[in-house]
């Protein structure tokens, strides 16, 4: 039960559960280099999407992390993440679904740095988002599930912590006007000659 209640006191703190998201966002990113570089493993166009959307999370965790929890500012960053997450969620579950049910014809595509070489920006992004045969690769696995399944299921775990953190300073901001609310009626009674209506 001890472990539980920490696990909620925890969560309840924004600052802490938005550097924990931070902290894995950059572990995850560096993971998906290791694997590149060092097990040889060649991204596909949908992988590197995922990759730049744990990038750009990382800032937007670590900035909600330095900010004031009751400040709005905090609020605002979260739901960036959420929108981010969300994002990255889609995509991995794209991927899935190639992985599941892979096209007819699967062919591979080019490497991402040959296509920014070769190719403009807009085709890049173009054959981004045209996934080929190599999005549909499960020969990599981590703990029995492919590198996109694992990341749809980190961002399904990212999700749901935002919409517990966006929840609970929803209900936060409900108190405190509650609170602030009661303390200018006290004031105002406090004061002589004042009329309660």
């Amino acid at each position: 039960m001890s472990l539980i209640h920490g696990l909620s006191r925890f969560l309840d703190a924004s600052r802490r559960v938005a550097a924990l998201l931070g902290l894995a966002c950059l572990g995850l990113v560096g993971a998906s280099f290791f694997v590149q570089h060092v097990l040889g493993v060649e991204p596909c166009p949908l992988c590197i999407i995922q990759r730049f959307t744990y990038l750009a999370l990382t800032p937007v965790f670590f900035v909600a992390a330095l900010t004031r929890p009751s400040g709005r500012g905090q609020r605002a960053l979260f739901w960036v993440a959420a929108f981010l997450t969300l994002g990255g969620l889609g995509v991995a579950g794209y991927q899935t679904y190639l992985q599941l049910f892979p096209p007819a014809l699967a062919g591979c595509t080019a490497s991402l740095s040959y296509m920014l070489d070769t190719m403009a920006v807009t085709e890049v992004l173009a054959q981004m988002l045209h996934a080929g045969g190599d999005c549909a690769d499960t020969s990599f696995k981590v703990l029995g599930l492919t590198m996109a399944q694992a990341s749809a299921l980190i961002f399904s775990i990212f999700a749901v912590l935002l919409a517990r953190l966006l929840r609970q300073r929803k209900g936060n901001e409900r108190a405190d006007r509650h609170s602030d609310l009661d303390r200018e009626g006290r004031a105002d009674e406090a004061k002589p000659g004042m009329r309660v209506r």
